[in-house]
């Protein structure tokens, strides 16, 4: 008989055996309907870190059985999130997808249509063949530019892939609601893109809202640096040397300052970034240094936000400025860099600028890690001690290791990158 086939192998330690299992015993498949013995399995699959076995709980979690349709009252959203963030982090494609959905539809974090659509983009680059669902998430991005540029022949592209693949579900198995529902939004949209009635980007309120809030901010006294008292006798002797600004492009002092005076931002803040390394450490060095701020704060008012993160690391520092560490957070909640954002995470952790928040320090570093990017792994060793210490989370010490392997990996990594 199957079922004792697999009771075997999952009792030798075969995770995948513990999946099936976990999925006969959910739905009854030629079982009776055992949620114990289910979620016993599954969770022991889990264990084991199999990503597929996070991705399973997290369906268990959004769409409890005996429900057939998503549904805000019954779904656990904080163990959906908790769930597929595992199955993500452990490059599961769909729990890469369904943690995308939670970011473009605001369940449990933040909305954040641009990063969801960054998700499932990676999602697409982890999977041999997309599904039906992730297909359509970047068909209705791309058609209605949500989270992306508009670009209908990529949408068109997308959503024919969807209904391709629903079509052939639907003809060789019974699909559940949520299933047609998704097919028929892949039809209409198709449709209406034929018939050249390409809806128009949705009136994005909190967007709009953001966007007040931050020339609100840059019109603040957080933003004013007064603009230097000319002449700057090291200034005049700099342009007279003209070295070389090595970063990015190594371009001469001239023409970077030149770029920067015309409104460059990226300009300004590699100006501002090289005259402070130049002259940090070396005497009477006050004009240049306040040269170099000046421009770092004409940079964050141009909404560059390397520049906001850079200001919130010397005033928490008190690098070159005195130190103030409320002041410094202000500037990290402006800037859109992830690394601003693990900062964030460390004062809801620690608790002593703002008042200690675990589940904002937890979104905060579950963010971060899910960009993975070569440079973005300081929150890693942050959530494993949440994992560890079940601080906001479960504990789950087997994860806590990983996490800490991946965060020692993307460091070295990242020092890599950083040296170039």
């Amino acid at each position: 008989m199957r079922i004792d086939e697999l009771t075997k192998r999952a009792e030798q330690g075969d995770s995948n055996a513990m999946i099936e299992l976990g999925a006969i015993y959910r739905w009854g498949d030629g079982v009776a309907r055992d949620m114990e013995k289910c979620f016993y399995w599954t969770k022991k699959a889990a264990a084991m870190l199999n990503p597929i076995a996070y991705q399973y709980l997290g369906y268990h979690f959004e769409i409890p059985v005996g429900y057939s349709d998503l549904n805000d009252a019954t779904a656990d959203y904080k163990s959906v999130f908790d769930c597929f963030f595992k199955g993500a982090v452990l490059y599961d494609a769909n729990s890469m997808y369904k943690i995308g959905d939670m970011y473009f539809t605001g369940k449990f974090v933040e909305k954040d249509q641009e990063f969801a659509f960054r998700l499932y983009k990676k999602s697409a680059e982890l999977s041999d063949y997309p599904s039906a669902s992730l297909n359509l998430r970047l068909g209705e991005c791309y058609c209605m530019g949500l989270g992306t540029d508009q670009d209908i022949v990529k949408a068109r592209e997308h959503l024919e892939e969807a209904i391709d693949e629903y079509e052939g579900r639907e003809a060789n198995e019974d699909v559940p609601e949520l299933f047609m529902e998704g097919f028929n939004r892949a039809k209409h949209l198709l449709k209406r893109i034929d018939a050249d009635k390409i809806p128009g980007k949705p009136v994005d309120l909190a967007m709009e809202k953001l966007n007040e809030k931050y020339a609100a901010f840059v019109a603040g006294e957080q933003m004013n640096f007064p603009e230097p008292q000319y002449p700057i006798e090291a200034l005049e002797a700099l342009k007279t040397e003209n070295p070389v600004v090595p970063i990015p492009k190594g371009e001469d002092f001239n023409t970077v300052l030149a770029k920067a005076e015309s409104g460059d931002k990226w300009a300004m803040y590699y100006l501002a970034f090289f005259c402070i390394d130049r002259f940090e450490k070396e005497p009477n060095s006050k004009d240049m240094i306040d040269f170099a701020l000046y421009y770092y704060f004409q940079a964050a008012r141009c909404g560059f936000s390397a520049a906001l993160y850079t200001l919130g690391t010397l005033y928490l520092k008190g690098q070159v400025v005195t130190a103030d560490p409320k002041k410094a957070l202000k500037y990290f909640e402006q800037s859109n860099e992830t690394i601003a954002l693990e900062e964030i995470g460390r004062y809801y952790l620690d608790g002593e600028v703002v008042e200690q928040d675990f589940e904002k320090a937890f979104k905060c570093f579950a963010k971060c890690a899910l960009f993975k990017e070569k440079y973005d792994y300081s929150a890693l060793p942050e959530l494993a001690r949440m994992y560890r210490e079940g601080i906001f989370v479960e504990t789950d010490e087997k994860f806590a290791e990983y996490l800490e392997e991946q965060g020692k990996k993307r460091g070295e990594s990242g020092k890599k990158y950083e040296k170039g």
